[in-house]
């Protein structure tokens, strides 16, 4: 039996790599010692590797993201500039608001792990907005909450109001409308798409 060559990170790559590494490691509270004994690996491969020193081959970096746990995939992929930020003030999601149509808002709320299909969004709907009466879809389901206010709910030919506390679930492709029934306040619904 031979040994076949292992592929490897590139010298030039290894040292945003190694910035790479420390930073998902210290995200997740683990010190060089601790990863290492977790991935069964000696403590120096992680120094080296973090100091870019040492450019490890693919089934290295599998058995040492294996301590964390983390995929290869989801260690390339991961939005470091997300991992630093785990707070998120009213002001900047207002900054990054948008108009859905004529009185509907969406403030999309960032999720640590830019791979999961999961989306949260904190609708608006000032007074009378309305979703239309052309039935909305989403190609994906939708849970709700209702964070404040009243709103007409029109699921196929039934018609139910919901107030604060109450939630609903629509399933994919599944028309629906939405309407602000608060006299005075805006509706706002926080939504979860799968």
């Amino acid at each position: 039996m031979t040994d076949q060559p292992q592929e490897s990170v590139s010298p030039q790559q290894s040292v945003d790599f190694g910035t790479r590494l420390k930073y998902i490691r210290e995200y997740n509270g683990l010190s060089q010692r601790e990863l290492a004994k977790r991935a069964g690996v000696p403590h120096s491969s992680i120094s080296m590797i973090e100091q870019g020193t040492n450019s490890p081959s693919i089934n290295s970096l599998a058995k040492i993201l294996g301590g964390i746990p983390m995929s290869i995939a989801q260690f390339f992929s991961c939005d470091l500039s997300l991992l630093s930020q785990q707070v998120f003030r009213a002001s900047d999601l207002r900054d990054s608001q948008r108009s859905v149509s004529a009185g509907i808002n969406a403030q999309h709320i960032p999720l640590q792990d830019s791979s999961t299909q999961t989306r949260f969004e904190r609708f608006t709907y000032t007074f009378n907005a309305d979703t239309g009466e052309v039935p909305r879809y989403s190609a994906r389901p939708v849970s709700g909450y209702v964070l404040s206010g009243s709103i007409e709910l029109t699921l196929n030919a039934e018609v139910v109001t919901l107030t604060t506390g109450d939630a609903f679930s629509l399933g994919a492709m599944q028309p629906f409308r939405l309407r602000n029934l608060s006299q005075s306040e805006e509706c706002v619904i926080l939504t979860c798409t799968l």
